[in-house]
């Protein structure tokens, strides 16, 4: 067996077609009264089992999931790959013969396999299939029989309109989900930035939109004299004496930069900062980021100056 990794290689299968035979259709599949199974009932039960009083079944909701080539007795046959599951395998995969399926879906529709293969991983189709299959016993007595299941026909996939139409949607929504998610930033930031400029009066404020340089600038002694920047991921250290910028979700992954040297406006300022970003817990101390103002200091030494804090919510 030739096993293929996508769904657009059923294509090839169509240079095999020069060369290829089928045994002998028995009975008309037009002409088989289809049975309605979902796929998980169908794929829980044994061919044997469900084709012992049933020529057919009208499986739903269904993956198809590849395609096989299979040479049996100096005859190739193709095989679709389905299942209920995306991530299927081994006993909870069905190979199904579909040589006359995809002989004739190449010369009736010759975009089916593209269509196919382009939705392979939309949820919309790929698992909604359905597959009509019609199942005969081949073999004789001497050599025993084996039930040889035949997809007849598939329903469910989409025409190519339908998928322009998907894609012009797809846009349609990823544009409004962006719009979305700037006008929610754009709220966030106004009101951070609201605590942020009255903390701030009398400086240049550099707001929360400019967090990733404000924090760069602070963690780099860069702050500029005459004006006051939002910080986010102020980790105090040293009992409030120092603090570093945290980088990270602060859970599952998180750097920290260098120790600063700090001030604060007010011992009021400081006494917020240390209980909002100090506390203990089972006997450890945490530090916990918080939000902050911070300033140049004056004289030499310029150290930066805790001018408040903002608490998100």
């Amino acid at each position: 067996m030739k096993k293929f990794a996508y769904l657009f290689v059923i294509a090839f299968i169509f240079t095999l077609f020069g060369c290829v035979t089928t045994s002998s259709v028995f009975t008309n599949p037009s002409e088989i009264e289809y049975k309605e199974i979902d796929g998980k009932n169908y794929f829980s039960s044994r061919d044997s089992e469900l084709y012992s009083s049933q020529k057919g079944y009208k499986i739903t909701d269904v993956f198809i999931l590849g395609a096989d080539t299979r040479n049996e007795n100096g005859t190739t046959e193709a095989l679709l790959k389905l299942a209920t599951d995306k991530n299927a395998w081994g006993d909870n995969v069905r190979y199904v013969y579909a040589t006359d399926f995809i002989k004739n879906i190449k010369e009736t529709d010759s975009t089916w396999i593209d269509r196919l293969d382009s939705v392979r991983n939309e949820e919309k189709y790929n698992g909604h299939y359905t597959v009509y299959a019609y199942g005969r016993n081949e073999g004789n007595f001497l050599d025993g029989y084996t039930t040889k299941v035949t997809i007849y026909n598939i329903e469910g996939v989409p025409s190519q309109e339908q998928i322009e139409a998907d894609k012009e949607a797809a846009e349609v929504e990823r544009i409004a989900k962006e719009e979305a998610e700037k006008k929610d930033k754009a709220e966030k930031y106004a009101k951070l930035n609201a605590t942020g400029k009255s903390i701030a009066n009398g400086y240049i404020y550099h707001g929360a939109e400019e967090v990733e340089k404000n924090c760069k600038l602070f963690a780099n002694g860069a702050l500029e004299s005459g004006h006051a920047y939002y910080i986010s991921g102020f980790v105090v250290k040293y009992g409030g004496s120092m603090a570093k910028i945290e980088y990270g979700d602060g859970f599952f992954f998180s750097s920290q930069s260098n120790a600063v040297y700090v001030d604060y406006i007010s011992q009021k300022v400081k006494g917020e900062v240390v209980e909002a970003g100090i506390t203990d817990l089972f006997g450890k101390t945490i530090e916990i980021p918080i939000t902050v103002v911070v300033a140049v200091g004056k004289g030499y030494s310029k150290t930066p100056v805790i001018l408040g804090i903002i608490k998100e919510e």
